[in-house]
């Protein structure tokens, strides 16, 4: 596998490489994924949870609006959840 880069840097036409080639047998891959070092564990899933939702690019009053919507919204799924499986439980169990 050949890798090709260009140099753009250089000055004259007969100082010009058109590319430098690179050997490689092995695939590429991605680079390691970031530690988070001066974070706990609370604080990277806050971090995580910005950055899937895209909260992070909001300002501190929309970030609020849109957490209490998700709140409300789980509180109705848990509510509903729990009153289903009472009733679901009662009737099989008697």
């Amino acid at each position: 596998m050949y890798i090709e880069f260009p140099l753009a840097n250089c000055c004259s036409k007969s100082q010009r490489i058109s590319s430098l080639s690179i050997r490689s047998s092995e695939p590429l891959t991605a680079p390691a994924p970031v530690r988070f070092r001066g974070m706990n564990w609370v604080q990277r899933k806050i971090f995580l949870y910005n950055v899937t939702f895209g909260l992070y690019m909001l300002d501190w009053w929309e970030r609020c609006l849109f957490n209490i919507l998700v709140i409300v919204l789980m509180w109705f799924i848990f509510y509903n959840s729990s009153r289903y499986v009472t009733v679901f439980l009662k009737g099989h169990l008697s």
